[in-house]
């Protein structure tokens, strides 16, 4: 996991990380722990509208499961950019279909990852969204 030569900072960055599965949180956890990004962890579609959409929250961006208990995190997206349509919100899965990915998409989901990803490619697709707003690189 330290061969990420793509290190940056997120300090102040509020990142969702919604997720069933603690292992994968985990991963996600220990990958973002480097760049001092603050992390809220939610294990289901309905929790995460639920804390998404509610304005006293602050949130830069979400990562989003697709298969979660109670809605689906397709659904969980469409009802979250109901409300918040600059939110990003990067979809993962373990299932490698381009229906999903569509589907992904029109629901939408800002960018798609397939598990298992590198700490580099995760890394890199958050940067992207934080770019326009001077993310600090420090190596």
């Amino acid at each position: 996991m330290d061969n990420c030569n793509s290190s940056f900072s997120l300090k102040n960055r509020n990142i969702v990380i919604v997720e069933d599965d603690v292992s994968n949180f985990r991963y996600f956890e220990t990958v973002l722990k480097k760049t001092q990004a603050s992390v809220h962890w939610i294990k289901n579609g309905r929790d995460a509208v639920n804390y998404c959409t509610d304005p006293s929250n602050n949130i830069d961006l979400v990562i989003m499961d697709i298969l979660l208990p109670v809605i689906t995190g397709m659904d969980a997206t469409r009802e979250i950019k109901k409300v918040r349509k600059d939110l990003p919100v990067i979809a993962v899965t373990a299932y490698v279909s381009r229906d999903i990915q569509e589907k992904c998409f029109l629901a939408g989901c800002d960018e798609f990852l397939f598990k298992p990803l590198l700490p580099k490619q995760l890394l890199n697709s958050i940067k992207h969204f934080f770019k326009k707003n001077q993310v600090s690189i420090y190596n």
